[in-house]
């Protein structure tokens, strides 16, 4: 990290936590003392997340990327805020990248910490209402039984 989005990270982990149902993972707080940054270690967590949180402010590390696409291999939820700066323009690679991802992504633009905070509650919020909304569907549709689970798991 290179400390351009330090507080907006404790602020992303601190809203993800408001909802009683999500627990914030970052390394700053949760990786056990000792181990070393590592491509494969971020990576692991990342593909076994329900959901992952982009903050943008300019270039992408290998790491970050790789983060990503882990998650997105997954199908958890992913979610990047874009931190606008007057006068500066992210990196061409970087903007393709977002533009790439919009269409299975929440993609949000916020130019402080109270809209990157708003922001981010409304887009969980909205995440946990939608897969509440497809389970009443499935169930609906007779996919799941009352006790929730799957049919074919029936006896």
């Amino acid at each position: 990290m290179n400390g351009s989005l330090d507080s907006e990270r404790k602020i992303a982990a601190a809203t993800v936590e408001r909802l009683v149902t999500h627990r914030a993972w970052w390394w700053e707080r949760d990786a056990p003392t000792g181990v070393l940054h590592s491509e494969r270690e971020c990576i692991k967590f990342a593909e076994t997340s329900d959901g992952l949180i982009l903050l943008v402010a300019g270039e992408l590390s290998g790491i970050v990327y790789s983060e990503y696409q882990a998650a997105k291999r997954a199908t958890a939820e992913r979610y990047i805020f874009i931190r606008e700066t007057e006068g500066k323009a992210l990196p061409a690679d970087v903007q393709k990248f977002v533009e790439q991802e919009r269409d299975t992504a929440v993609t949000r633009n916020f130019q402080n910490e109270a809209e990157l905070e708003s922001h981010l509650y409304a887009a969980l919020i909205h995440t946990a209402v939608r897969a509440g909304r497809e389970r009443q569907i499935e169930r609906h549709r007779g996919e799941v039984s009352k006790g929730g689970r799957p049919r074919r798991w029936r006896r």
